[in-house]
């Protein structure tokens, strides 16, 4: 009798690509959501075929892959638990402080760094060690924070998220640059076209570097949530929860046509190895470069 497919015990949460065949995916159980019960599964999907790495009793939405000081996939919950995973093997660390809402996270630099809300940001600098890096605090009355994060190096890595906020970091200090936006932004690339694109709420797109900064002007009314970005094969990738986009000619987004494959649900994208991967709440999909495929 055929294995159910994962989505129809699963909801999957955002994932990162280890390899063109090779993605890990923070997945949750639907029978322990509908019972509020905290948890993830880090699930590999390598050639197609799921297997679980391990269990947690923590919530968690960031994910990256560890280039240094060792190769390891690293995924951290919201209070600061951190479990990684290599060569089969699980280690548990911690951030300290404990952190407020971890958000998100990016490699940069080969390290991974996390973002979360009150403006925080802490660099994996070695083996179960995290540097604390965050912007200047927001207060406990304010409602600012970092929903993405992502850099060209370590001495150039931009945040952004609630307010329409974005930060840099030069290596030393943050700096805030001049949004044009009050948005939630939810998204940050930085792209090898030298700009620095971030998305969001309501269709809002921001592009630009250091402090100069402008709204995306769309050909086409654009109102849905952007919710993440990523540089495939010379273009932005655009991610809704239920279709995905190119950014086309400055101003346009053209909808990605998956084929045979037809629709799936989406809203993180990674990469690795020539190919794109999408996770959606219901779907796992990957194209490289010609032709979409679904796994579940």
């Amino acid at each position: 009798m055929a294995e159910p497919p994962m989505s129809s015990t699963n909801e999957f949460v955002r994932g990162a690509a280890y390899l063109g065949n090779l993605v890990y995916v923070i997945t949750q159980i639907k029978k322990l959501l509908e019972q509020d019960i905290h948890h993830v599964n880090l699930i590999g999907v390598y050639n197609g075929n799921w297997g679980s790495a391990f269990n947690t009793t923590w919530d968690s939405t960031a994910i990256a892959i560890a280039k240094l000081p060792t190769t390891k996939i690293v995924m951290i919950g919201e209070d600061g638990d951190v479990g990684t995973y290599a060569g089969g093997t699980r280690e548990d660390e911690t951030i300290t402080p404990q952190p407020v809402m971890i958000r998100n996270a990016r490699t940069i630099g080969g390290y991974v760094h996390a973002c979360g809300m009150k403006r925080q940001v802490f660099k994996r600098v070695g083996e179960k060690q995290w540097a604390d890096m965050s912007a200047p605090r927001a207060g406990d009355s304010e409602e600012f924070g970092f929903e993405a994060i992502d850099g060209y190096a370590e001495d150039d890595i931009y945040a952004a998220g609630w307010g329409g906020e974005i930060w840099r970091y030069d290596g030393t200090a943050w700096t805030q640059c001049g949004s044009p936006t009050n948005v939630i932004l939810t998204a940050i690339c930085c792209a090898p076209d030298g700009f620095v694109y971030a998305a969001g709420q309501g269709g809002v797109m921001v592009k630009g570097r250091g402090d100069a900064w402008s709204l995306v002007n769309w050909e086409d009314e654009v109102t849905l949530d952007l919710w993440d970005l990523c540089w495939f094969q010379d273009k932005l990738y655009v991610a809704t929860m239920f279709a995905l986009f190119t950014f086309e000619h400055g101003n346009r987004l053209e909808e990605v046509n998956y084929g045979a494959m037809g629709p799936v649900t989406g809203f993180n994208l990674t990469t690795a190895d020539g190919v794109l991967w999408s996770i959606g709440k219901s779907d796992v999909a990957a194209f490289d470069g010609t032709t979409w495929q679904k796994y579940d």
